[in-house]
């Protein structure tokens, strides 16, 4: 069986998290893009081969033909849109991230079980094979007791007129478009859900952060720090200190350079991984969920605590 997929936004991210991937992935077709102006979803369709195309969000939820949809809009328009379209009975691979605020994550989560259709948050990283290693790593206490958890990711992003990422009036922002990251990775690595501490940023004129710090700590005791921002030069890591040793994993995004340095005892050992990007195994197991029932983790729960956090970090450090 093929999953038919329609694309809501001719976003830049669908063209390699979504188009890219379905040529790497059994079973997938995309079949369809939807734009508020029908020219440019033509445009977008014809130059991906993409075989319709719809003026209106409303009308690619509505067709026949397509299976499920994927979410590409601006984080603002995440919760409507995930949410019409499971009303429609068409599961949803939603951008991270997920939604803006606690109240609209609640409610994707309640149409989901209200409908019975899935609306799984698109966390890539999750499902590469080194993600899962990490993961290995931290909860076999191979590293011991984890003391501290640093992670960064900054992207210089160009100030464009088009340039959405430094509007926060549609979710732009360091923290939302780049900062779930390692604020997912702080949550999957500490094993525990970390508490903040401290929080800081740098607004702009638009009500977008600049650049955002925070500080976590934890029942057990371990401490954690993110950081992020969209003008400093390109840096992505993840850092985990414990006991007996360290975890250090360089672009944790990037399908070139998979591969992670772990040190015991003084000695330091590198293992490599497979360089197929992480939107196809992400796009994997949003088909192996929608036909066959397949769990995904990153969805439900998981997205609520991520949410919550996100929320916090960006009350805490409106205060400072």
């Amino acid at each position: 069986m093929t999953l038919r997929i329609g694309l809501l936004g001719a976003s830049r991210v669908a063209v390699y998290a979504m188009i890219a991937a379905a040529k790497d992935v059994a079973g997938v077709e995309i079949v369809a893009v939807a734009a508020r102006d029908l020219e440019r979803a033509r445009a977008y369709a014809k130059q991906h081969g993409i075989a319709h195309a719809f003026g209106s969000y409303e009308a690619l939820i509505a067709a026949d033909g397509i299976d499920a949809v994927y979410n590409g809009l601006p984080p603002n328009a995440h919760a409507l849109w995930s949410i019409a379209a499971v009303q429609a009975g068409k599961p949803v691979l939603c951008e991270k991230p997920f939604a803006l605020t606690i109240a609209d994550v609640e409610a994707m989560l309640a149409a989901e079980a209200r409908t019975g259709s899935l609306i799984m948050e698109a966390q890539h990283t999750h499902y590469h094979p080194r993600h899962r290693r990490i993961r290995e790593i931290v909860q076999s206490g191979m590293l011991g007791q984890i003391r501290h958890v640093e992670a960064r990711f900054d992207v210089p992003i160009p100030q464009t007129p088009d340039e959405l990422r430094w509007d926060g009036a549609v979710g732009g922002g360091a923290l939302w478009d780049l900062g779930v990251y390692p604020v997912y990775w702080l949550r999957a690595s500490m094993g525990e859900e970390p508490q903040l501490v401290s929080a800081r940023h740098s607004l702009n004129g638009k009500g977008a952060d600049i650049w955002t710090e925070a500080e976590f700590t934890s029942g057990s005791g371990a401490q954690g720090s993110i950081s992020c921002s969209m003008e400093r030069n390109f840096a992505a890591w993840l850092h985990i200190e414990g006991d007996h040793g360290s975890l250090h994993v360089d672009n944790p995004l990037s399908p070139k350079e998979q591969r992670l340095e772990l040190t015991r005892d003084g000695v330091m050992t590198e293992e490599q991984f497979t360089s197929r990007p992480t939107y196809a195994f992400q796009l994997e197991a949003f088909c192996d969920a929608v036909l066959h029932g397949q769990p995904v983790p990153t969805r439900g729960e998981d997205s609520l605590a991520t949410i919550r956090l996100l929320s916090a970090i960006r009350k805490l450090a409106m205060k400072e």
